[in-house]
C-alpha cells in the first residue's frame, strides 16, 4: 500500500481531534544490539544481591522466550473483539519469568511495572519520526486537540520518553493499555480518549500503523478517518484484515501534508449516490535448577525471613497541613490539560467526593470480607463519576496511575519510624530475607518512600496489594511473600501493626511468629484481643526491639 494521489473524501474534512498510536508513529523502535544481555547480567546482579543467584544466561534465555511467547499472544489477542490487557504478575511472573522456580521468579515480578518501565529502554531504543515533532506543533497551532491511545506493557515508559523529546504537553490525555486494563482493537481504547477530549469519534483521525490493531480499532469504534505511518508491522498483518485505511504514509511528515491540506481548505461534501472506494471497504469491520535458593548462612536461622508492613512499621504517618493538595493540583491539571478544566479549587472537591466514595468501597468490602484491591483506573473512573462530567471523567482515568501517585503522597506524611533502620541493618547482617507486604493504593509510592530513606538495598521483594490484585489479611498475598522469600512459613515471621490484618492473615499460612507494633494504625484493645486469641505472638514498642526477640 502506498499513499496515492487522491485523497479519500473523509481526509477532506480537518479532524478535531488527532488520536495517535506511540510506537511507529510517533517514534521508531530499533532493538539494542546488546541490550537483552546486557539488561540479563544487570538482573542477575541484582538478584544476587538479595540471595538469588541465577545466571545471565539463563535470564537472557527467559527474556527471548517471553519476547517470543507475548509476540504470539498479542496477535491472538488482536482477533478478539473486545480484548483485555495482560496485568504486570502476568507478563512477568507467566510469560517472562515463568519457568524460573520461586524465589527468584517472585521476586522478579515483586519489581513490578518499574521493571517493565526499565525494560522498554533497556532492551529498545526509540527515535523520533521523521516529522513527527512538526505534525504535533502544527496540529497544537491549529486548534486540533491531540491524544495517544497506544497498547504498552509500560505507558510509565512511554509517558517518560514522551517528557525526554520534550512532547508530553502537548497530549490532552495519553491512553495506555496496561493501565486501562483492555488493549486495541478494543474500540473503547479510542472512545475513552475522544470523550477525554471532549470530541466526538466521527471527528477523529486516529493514526497508527497496524492493519489488525490499529485499523481494526478504527473502524469498530467510529472513527472519522484512519491513516497508518507504514512501520516494520504495517505489510505484514498475522492474519487477513477485511477494510483498508483512508491512507497509508511512509512517514508523518507525509501525514502533515495530507492534514494541512484539510485544515487550509473548505469541506469537500461528496455527490449524493457516490462513496469514496476506501470508504466502501471500510464498514464490514463490524524447573531447571535456579540456583542455590537458601545460603548456608540463611539456613543457620529459625526465622529466616521477614514480611514486614509499611504503613505503621517502616513509617510513621500523620495527617498533612492541606490533605490531598498535591493531588488536587494534579487533577487541576490534567483537567485543564485535555480542554475541560475546573475553577481553582475545585480539584480538591473533586477529591474529597471521590475519597469519600472509596470509604464507602472499602467499608462494604471488608464487612463482606472480600478482600480484592482497588485499582487506579477504578478510583479514578469509577469514585469521581458522582463529582465530574464523563469527559472529565475519562480524562481523569487515562491519568490514573500518576494521579494515583500523588494522592498516595499527598493523603497522609510518612516520616521514616524509630528502630526501623535497626532492624534493617540486623536482617542484612544476619542474612535474613526482607519481603515488604502492604496493602497499598499505590506500590509505587511505597517503594518510591522506601527508597527516599536510603533502606531499599535491604529489601529483598515487594508485594503491593495494588500490583498483586489481593489485600490482607487474605492468604494469597502471604503465600506469594513466601515463595518471594523462598522459604515455608514456619520459618518466617510477619511483621505488622494491624492484628487482624497482619498477625491473623499470617496465622492463616502458618506463619510462625507475629509482631505487632505499638504507635501505628492498630488500637490498644485490639492488639490486647489479639495476644488473647493467639493471632498475636509478641507486640514491641518499636522495631528496633524486634532484633532482641529474634536473637
Amino acid at each position: 500500500m502506498t499513499m496515492t494521489l487522491k485523497t479519500p473524501a473523509a481526509l477532506h474534512r480537518a479532524p478535531r481531534a488527532l488520536l495517535l498510536d506511540f510506537g511507529g508513529v510517533i517514534v521508531r523502535t530499533a532493538r539494542r544490539t546488546q541490550g537483552r544481555a546486557e539488561f540479563a547480567a544487570d538482573l542477575s546482579q541484582r538478584l544476587a544481591a538479595t540471595g538469588v543467584k541465577v545466571s545471565a544466561e539463563r535470564i537472557e534465555a527467559c527474556l527471548t522466550a517471553g519476547a517470543t511467547a507475548l509476540k504470539h499472544w498479542k496477535h491472538a489477542a488482536s482477533r478478539r473483539r473486545e480484548p483485555r490487557e495482560l496485568d504486570v504478575t502476568e507478563i512477568l511472573g507467566d510469560f517472562y519469568f515463568g519457568d524460573l522456580p520461586d524465589p527468584a521468579r517472585a521476586v522478579l515480578t515483586g519489581w513490578g511495572a518499574e521493571l517493565l518501565d526499565e525494560m522498554s529502554t533497556a532492551l529498545t531504543d526509540h527515535l523520533l519520526r521523521e516529522g513527527a515533532a512538526e505534525l504535533i506543533d502544527y496540529a497544537r497551532t491549529a486548534g486540533i486537540a491531540l491524544g495517544i491511545v497506544s497498547n504498552a506493557h509500560a505507558g510509565r515508559a512511554h509517558r517518560r520518553i514522551l517528557a525526554e523529546l520534550g512532547l508530553d504537553a502537548a497530549f490532552g490525555v495519553q491512553i495506555y493499555s496496561d493501565e486501562a486494563g483492555i488493549r486495541k482493537p478494543h474500540p473503547q481504547m479510542l472512545q475513552r480518549a475522544s470523550t477525554a477530549l471532549g470530541v466526538e469519534l466521527a471527528e477523529c483521525w486516529y493514526v497508527g500503523d497496524t492493519l489488525d490493531r490499529d485499523l481494526v480499532a478504527g473502524r469498530r469504534a467510529g472513527v472519522g478517518a484512519v491513516v497508518l505511518t507504514r512501520s516494520q508491522h504495517t505489510d505484514e498483518p498475522p492474519f487477513l484484515v477485511d477494510s483498508a485505511p483512508e491512507a497509508v504514509v511512509e512517514t508523518p511528515a507525509q501525514l502533515l501534508t495530507i492534514l494541512r491540506d484539510a485544515v487550509d481548505h473548505a469541506p469537500v461534501e461528496a455527490e449524493p449516490g457516490t462513496t469514496d472506494d476506501a470508504e466502501a471497504a471500510s464498514p464490514q469491520l463490524t524447573r531447571h535448577p535456579g540456583g542455590t535458593l537458601d545460603s548456608p548462612a540463611l539456613l543457620q536461622h529459625t526465622h529466616r525471613a521477614i514480611l514486614l508492613d509499611h504503613g505503621g512499621v517502616v513509617s510513621a504517618t500523620t495527617a498533612p497541613q492541606q490533605p490531598f493538595a498535591e493531588a488536587a493540583e494534579a487533577v487541576e491539571a490534567v483537567l485543564a490539560r485535555a480542554g475541560c478544566p475546573v475553577a481553582p479549587g475545585a480539584g480538591l472537591r473533586i477529591i474529597r467526593g471521590a475519597h469519600q466514595q472509596y470509604k464507602v468501597h472499602k467499608k462494604r468490602q471488608d464487612e463482606l470480607e472480600l478482600f480484592g484491591e482497588i485499582t487506579a483506573g477504578q478510583y479514578w473512573g469509577e469514585f469521581t463519576a458522582a463529582e465530574v462530567t464523563e469527559q472529565q471523567r475519562q480524562a481523569l482515568r487515562a491519568e490514573a496511575g500518576r494521579l494515583q501517585l500523588a494522592l498516595y503522597r499527598s493523603k497522609s506524611v510518612k516520616t521514616e519510624r524509630p528502630g526501623i533502620r535497626q532492624l534493617l541493618e540486623y536482617c542484612t547482617q544476619t542474612s535474613r530475607r526482607v519481603v515488604i507486604v502492604s496493602n497499598t493504593i499505590c506500590g509505587l509510592g511505597v517503594r518510591s518512600i522506601i527508597r527516599g530513606y536510603g533502606l531499599e538495598e535491604h529489601i529483598h521483594a515487594w508485594v503491593c496489594s495494588d500490583e498483586f490484585g489481593w489485600k490482607k489479611p487474605h492468604r494469597s498475598i502471604f503465600d506469594y511473600a513466601l515463595r518471594a522469600a523462598g522459604v515455608a512459613a514456619e520459618h518466617a515471621v510477619m511483621v505488622g501493626d494491624k492484628p487482624y490484618n497482619d498477625a491473623y492473615g499470617a496465622q492463616g499460612v502458618g506463619v510462625a511468629r507475629r509482631i505487632i507494633t505499638r504507635g501505628g494504625s492498630g488500637e490498644e484493645d485490639e492488639i490486647t484481643q489479639g495476644l488473647k486469641t493467639g493471632w498475636v505472638t509478641d507486640v514491641v514498642d518499636h522495631p528496633g526491639q524486634i532484633p532482641a526477640l529474634l536473637s
